[in-house]
């Protein structure tokens, strides 16, 4: 059985976590003057991204994470943080161990945010993904999230020629 324990921030902050994922293809934004859309472009072979992040960054205003343990091991973390400038709690993390992906572990977790969320009476919930994560894509839309926004150019110039543009995924609560 899964239980959701809440991590302590002074003993998990910097805690790395390795992300891994692979990907059968990639969204483009199609823009033309003011319209834009999401067109999916499948890969001729899959490709594998990696990546590193850590809980508990600075920037965060108010960081909360929780972790996923499955016999007292830990198999999955979501980390959030309350956005006070506009009423929206921010999902910053969400990482599940590839053992125990398609378990059912990250609807747990995601169920975890939406009420600490609505605890803090926040508008919405919101997260960001890459448009080349078409796994995590298909799982925040299933989960009730819908794109609210891009930016073509967030992590490098090229990122549209590296195919890998940041995604906003949001969800209303109130």
């Amino acid at each position: 059985m899964i239980q959701i324990r809440q991590l302590d921030k002074e003993k998990w902050k910097n805690y790395e976590l390795k992300f891994s994922y692979t990907t059968n293809g990639y969204y483009s934004f199609v823009v033309n003057q003011w319209n834009f859309e999401l067109v999916f472009h499948s890969y001729k072979t899959s490709m594998n991204k990696t990546f590193t992040d850590y809980l508990f960054s600075e920037w965060l205003e108010r960081p909360i994470a929780f972790g996923a343990f499955y016999n007292n091991q830990l198999v999955g973390i979501i980390e959030c943080s309350f956005e006070s400038w506009n009423n929206r709690f921010r999902i910053t993390n969400l990482l599940v161990w590839d053992n125990y992906r398609n378990k059912g572990i990250g609807k747990i977790l995601i169920q975890k945010a939406e009420e600490v969320a609505k605890s803090t009476k926040a508008r919405m919930i919101i997260l960001e993904t890459q448009t080349c994560n078409e796994k995590a894509i298909k799982f925040y839309t299933k989960m009730g999230f819908k794109p609210i926004g891009f930016d073509l150019f967030c992590y490098s110039n090229n990122d549209p020629k590296k195919e890998e543009v940041r995604l906003e995924m949001g969800k209303q609560l109130v």
